[in-house]
């Protein structure tokens, strides 16, 4: 899930009129729904995180377009619409301040409201996947998606009277063999050239969950299969981890985005620091190696700096935890970005593309067919964020 919605799940935001839940994606004028596009909304999410404080241009380009570069006047336009939309002037009404040349501020006073007895973000969506025949977790690789369907499936275990099958697929080419595979985890034994049937069979008049990890590589395979199940087993229900949706009728899809960390961590005290997700996984992991492992402000400061390097990403930051309470922070933080550190070592039990970050690169270019492989090389001349145009130029 992106960093905010494992904040945010249960947050609701009321300004004057309106309700803007973050996690749900859903923006309300008096209790009805209002049609809001998906950047108007995310500025919007950002600019009440801080009511009152300025933003910068550069902040909001940065957070609602991370990986496309914009001009100044795509937020100009998406600001005027968010403030026509939001009825800016009418009756005297005033949400959004600019400040010549710097940025943006939210200026109407906002209520944050969270439910003292508000469910873990796990739980949350445990609710969502009872709910639905297909719920999918989609993220870029390293990003945690395994984990959470793990969890997720340990946790509903007793829901399904322990009736649960995970089947990763990350070690298998053969698109022929999905079913088989599947088959296999749930225990049964087919004899005969139907898998499906023999599936099906078993599933049809009973609850089941079905934990499916690493689609990407087979989403044609895996699709046809799990319509076929929805279609004749209504108690099964469908967890799935892909790098993108299987796309399949009545999928729900849960976006699994980097953690969060610190723009800027100067200004932050340890116990502000501390909050942020992504310096909480490293500083959980960091213990976990090296029961006394300690930081003060300045450590916390280098931790967010090392954070921000690794994008958020959950097993870049795991991999780095671990090094660090072995080697220190400061010899860490050195050699990050140095060819040898995509081969620091990491749990010895995990998956053999998440142990090193080594594995994880070959196993997302092992993805990509030959067109695509030709793109990536030749974008790689770029340093830093660049535009569609000087995509489309040098590929």
């Amino acid at each position: 899930m992106v960093d905010g919605d494992r904040q945010l799940l249960g947050e609701r935001r009321s300004f004057g009129p309106f309700a803007l839940l973050p996690a749900e994606r859903l923006l309300t004028r008096d209790g009805i729904p209002i049609d809001i596009g998906g950047r108007s909304f995310d500025l919007l999410v950002v600019l009440t995180e801080q009511p009152g404080q300025i933003l910068s241009k550069r902040d909001l380009l940065k957070r609602v377009w991370p990986d496309v570069v914009v001009e100044d006047g795509s937020l100009r336009f998406h600001m005027a619409g968010l403030r026509k939309l939001l009825g800016e002037g009418t009756d005297g009404a005033r949400y959004i301040a600019t400040q010549v040349g710097v940025g943006y501020a939210f200026v109407a006073p906002v209520t944050v409201q969270r439910p003292a007895d508000m469910a873990p973000p796990v739980a949350l969506l445990q609710d969502r996947v009872v709910d639905t025949p297909l719920f999918t977790i989609v993220g870029a690789g390293g990003v945690g998606k395994t984990s959470l369907a793990i969890e997720i499936g340990h946790a509903l275990a007793p829901h399904f009277a322990n009736r649960v099958a995970f089947v990763d697929f990350s070690m298998l080419e053969n698109p022929g063999l999905v079913q088989p595979m599947i088959a296999g985890a749930m225990g049964l034994t087919v004899q005969s050239d139907d898998p499906l049937a023999v599936i099906l069979g078993h599933l049809r008049d009973q609850s089941f969950l079905l934990l499916l990890d690493n689609c990407e590589h087979l989403t044609g395979p895996t699709a046809e299969l799990v319509e076929h199940i929805i279609d004749a087993a209504p108690q099964v229900r469908i967890l799935a981890t892909s790098r993108e949706p299987l796309r399949v009728r009545g999928e729900h899809v849960h976006r699994l985005d980097a953690l969060g960390y610190p723009d800027d961590a100067q200004a932050l005290t340890l116990a502000e620091l501390r909050s942020y997700p992504a310096i909480e996984l490293f500083l959980e992991r960091a213990s976990a190696a090296d029961s006394l492992f300690q930081v003060d402000e300045g450590d916390a400061r280098l931790i967010a700096d090392l954070c921000a390097r690794l994008g958020g990403m959950a097993l870049p930051i795991e991999l780095a935890a671990v090094r660090a309470a072995t080697h220190g922070l400061e010899a860490t933080a050195r050699q990050l970005g140095e060819r040898f550190s995509l081969m620091w070592p990491g749990r010895r039990t995990a998956l053999p593309r998440q142990q090193t970050l080594q594995a994880t690169l070959d196993w997302s270019h092992d993805l990509l067919s030959d067109v695509e492989r030709i793109v990536l090389e030749r974008l790689a001349i770029f340093v830093g964020p660049f535009s569609i145009d000087a995509a489309l130029a040098v590929v």
